[in-house]
């Protein structure tokens, strides 16, 4: 009997184990999973992970804005005194890497002649002292700078920096499609709120115009009393002002925030495209910048332009519409596997140079290529 208890216990025991690990496994998945969604998961997962892995007392990252980073997700750390800190280009150790773009260590921050030391105090009560700090880079972009350190004096080995470098570049690419997802996500509520602006307006719009107009023309017929006239005036009035009211919400629920407006635009006109012609158009978009008002117009209206000029005489099978960054601005390109350029039209070259035009008048510029499989590739570009 004992000996089936202990076997019982055993088997309790691997049970209870196995369990622990296939959480743990759920639990590092979903944080793999929330640091694809999100920008602020993604830097707290690079940062526990390069302490774990490196066995630093403190990691923390420093996140740009503009030239300089605001350090936080800070793990280990003792006191609060480093957790907001702004830091400018050229200052300290983190400065000189947003600078540089290249990685910066230092045995001993206290000590060091190599960097700028206002941020002493900050520093003082965590007792920091080794420090290293790496750019979180994807191509020519940075996402922010991933420091380590030790409460004690130290030189950084060569493993020490590959793995803070791969794990820079790591962190910095899943920043990257953390931003991308969110936009995406943001794209996605903005034409949803568009598609419910035009149904109110095809729905109630038209109830309150009907109504509007049935109690004018009962009014216009005469034949009734002042209480009932009176009656359908009110009537009208205050169907005129709910009219007004729906007016100024539908605007609201159309209007996109800048950073958006240019995907918005763009997967609306590619929908309308699919609609008319029966084509597929997709849209793919790398970036979302922010661009003057006037930037986005003109990229909206260019890529609406070459969208109609693929309709009426590329005999395309399908499109594909672009936005990425590159060249110091932005481009929004649209690709037809149609009959190339020279078969087209007059009237298509009249549109294109209007484009062209209207990008010009932006600081921006409009080219086009014959593809090497057919097809012709439209792009824009704007300064940013």
């Amino acid at each position: 009997m004992r000996s089936r208890g202990r076997i019982a216990k055993v088997r309790l025991k691997a049970e209870v184990a196995e369990g622990l690990s296939r959480l743990s496994e759920l639990d590092g998945q979903y944080g793999d999973i929330l640091a694809v969604l999100d920008e602020n998961a993604a830097y707290r997962r690079v940062v526990e992970q390069i302490r774990e892995l490196l066995s630093f007392d403190v990691s923390w990252v420093g996140v740009p804005t503009d030239d300089q980073i605001v350090l936080r997700s800070f793990v280990g750390a003792r006191a609060r005194s480093l957790n907001g800190v702004v830091v400018a280009a050229g200052q300290g150790l983190g400065g000189q890497v947003l600078a540089s773009r290249r990685l910066r260590s230092v045995r001993d921050y206290f000590s060091a002649r190599s960097i700028t030391h206002q941020f002493d105090a900050q520093v003082r009560p965590e007792g920091l002292r080794g420090m290293i700090a790496v750019p979180m880079m994807v191509g020519n972009r940075m996402f922010g700078v991933l420091y380590g350190a030790n409460r004690r004096p130290m030189h950084f080995s060569d493993r020490t920096i590959s793995a803070m470098v791969e794990a820079a570049t790591g962190g910095a690419r899943a920043a990257l499609v953390a931003e991308r997802a969110r936009h995406l996500a943001e794209v996605a509520v903005h034409e949803e709120r568009r598609r419910l602006a035009v149904e109110l307006h095809d729905s109630v719009g038209a109830v309150l115009f009907t109504i509007t107009a049935q109690a004018r023309g009962l009014g216009d017929r005469g034949g009734f009393d002042d209480d009932l006239r009176q009656r359908l005036v009110a009537i009208e009035q205050r169907a005129g002002e709910a009219a007004a009211k729906l007016r100024e919400s539908l605007r609201v629920l159309h209007a996109s925030p800048q950073e958006v407006a240019l995907g918005v635009a763009l997967r609306a006109d590619c929908h309308s495209f699919e609609e008319r012609t029966r084509v597929p158009a997709r849209v793919l978009i790398a970036d979302l910048p922010n661009l003057h008002p006037s930037r986005v117009k003109a990229l909206i209206e260019s890529v609406r332009e070459a969208l109609v000029n693929v309709e009426k005489h590329a005999q395309a099978s399908s499109v594909v519409v672009t936005v990425c960054t590159g060249d110091g601005g932005v481009y929004a390109s649209v690709v037809d596997d149609g009959v190339g350029l020279a078969p087209r039209k007059s009237d298509a070259g009249l549109g294109l140079e209007a484009a062209s035009d209207r990008l010009e008048r932006v600081g921006g510029r409009l080219t086009l290529t014959e593809n090497d499989e057919g097809g012709l590739t439209f792009r824009a570009w704007v300064p940013r």
